[in-house]
């Protein structure tokens, strides 16, 4: 018999680094609880945790909530694969040029350091209020954010990888399967990552000034009417939200791409 057969709460040992990450919400959870008692905030301006319960579950109950996050994960979907689809092979295709990488990585850079909120008054000119705004900031802001990734990425390829592949009759497509995508793909999963990271705080922003719908929308809607409640469970949601589709989505494929192709140890 097994050790852990021997011990039938061996599996339900408490992962002392999952337990530290949860610490720190612990405290944040503690202090905003006691914080109206401890001061004289009104409730009106930092509402107590249980009332912003009630209300998650009030808005969950009648479809509302969910609505909203639906409405938002479309997007960010649709302009995030809008945005990886032409940043990823057009970065391989710019960075496999010396001259024409060297050339476009300052103009890359400029663009990828220019939050997503900004682009908001010019596509409410382009598109106006709604669906189009929204989408072009989503898929702009991954765009750039994706494409200076790969560019990076192919040119810390070292060129003896290059030239090794040459002297064994590789052609320009062996090269870019063979060297390129596994030698950029680090890089390039850091791109997707911070892509969907500065995405979704663009999501956000714009939902805020040009979206009729979603998250970002809901939040500040409910700025009008004074629902501090509705307010506080939208930066939630925005946050763990976050997490979820780090948790889900780049993690599973970090685990089945970079430590399958041998690039981590």
């Amino acid at each position: 018999m097994t050790s852990q057969a021997a011990n039938p709460f061996a599996m339900s040992r408490i992962d002392p680094v999952a337990m530290a990450g949860v610490l720190p919400f612990l405290a944040v959870l503690a202090a905003w609880a006691f914080a109206p008692t401890l001061s004289d905030i009104p409730t009106y301006k930092l509402p107590a945790p249980t009332i912003v319960w009630e209300t998650f579950v009030e808005m969950t109950l009648d479809g509302s909530l969910l609505w909203e996050i639906w409405a938002s994960l479309q997007r960010l979907a649709v302009g995030y694969l809008l945005g990886n689809l032409i940043a990823i092979p057009l970065g391989v295709a710019i960075a496999l040029n010396r001259a024409v990488a060297e050339t476009m990585t300052p103009v890359l850079s400029f663009f990828q350091s220019i939050a997503g909120i900004a682009w908001v008054p010019l596509a409410i000119i382009w598109f106006g209020v709604g669906e189009g705004s929204v989408l072009f900031v989503i898929a702009n802001t991954i765009f750039f954010a994706s494409i200076y990734s790969t560019v990076i990425g192919v040119q810390s390829i070292p060129q003896v990888l290059y030239r090794a592949a040459l002297c064994h009759g590789a052609s320009r497509w062996d090269i870019i399967t063979s060297v390129v995508i596994p030698g950029a793909l680090v890089q390039i999963l850091v791109g997707l990552r911070t892509s969907m990271a500065y995405g979704w705080r663009a999501l956000v922003a714009a939902e805020m000034i040009a979206g009729t719908n979603g998250i970002g929308y809901m939040t500040l809607e409910a700025v009008q009417w004074y629902q501090t409640e509705i307010v506080i469970l939208g930066m939630i949601l925005i946050g763990v939200l976050w997490l979820a589709l780090d948790f889900l989505v780049f993690r599973p494929i970090e685990r089945v791409t970079v430590r399958r192709w041998g690039l981590l140890s």
